[in-house]
């Protein structure tokens, strides 16, 4: 991430033993919603603890934003008009993820990611990001869990 050390941003959130992975500045181009069938019966599960609290998980938003990744989650701040981090947003469990997708568009690298919710997250690398190098890593995470 251009002029902001991630380790440092993260570290008053890291748990012992966790450590930054990976890196990227996006903007958010874009969420579909999660199916209303999804919805309802993610809440209606019957399980002896409540629904599947994956299911119920929602990637923070703004207009553009910062991700650090860790082994187990995304961390989600939003940057201001000078592209450094403003806002902690919150955190999106890597289990909350069901798949990460990557390609080319006329703009640059699009990170898709699909919720536990079945919602769908687009995100646009920013130029001069390492958006591949991220997306490598974070598919790795969610496809070994």
């Amino acid at each position: 991430m251009a002029k902001v050390d991630p380790g440092a941003l993260a570290a008053d959130l890291l748990s012992a033993g966790e450590e930054v992975l990976g890196a990227v500045r996006v903007n958010w181009n874009g969420m579909v919603p999660p199916t209303q069938l999804s919805t309802t019966q993610a809440l209606a599960e019957q399980r002896p603890d409540g629904p599947d609290p994956d299911t119920l998980v929602t990637f923070p938003s703004a207009k553009q934003l910062a991700l650090v990744l860790t082994g187990g989650r995304l961390l989600v701040w939003s940057l201001g008009f000078s592209g450094k981090p403003k806002q902690f947003l919150g955190e999106v469990p890597l289990s909350a993820i069901s798949e990460v997708h990557y390609g080319q568009v006329s703009f640059g690298g699009l990170i898709r990611v699909v919720m536990a919710s079945t919602a769908v997250v687009d995100l646009e690398v920013m130029r001069g990001e390492p958006g591949d190098q991220f997306f490598e890593q974070l598919q790795h995470l969610v496809n070994d869990r």
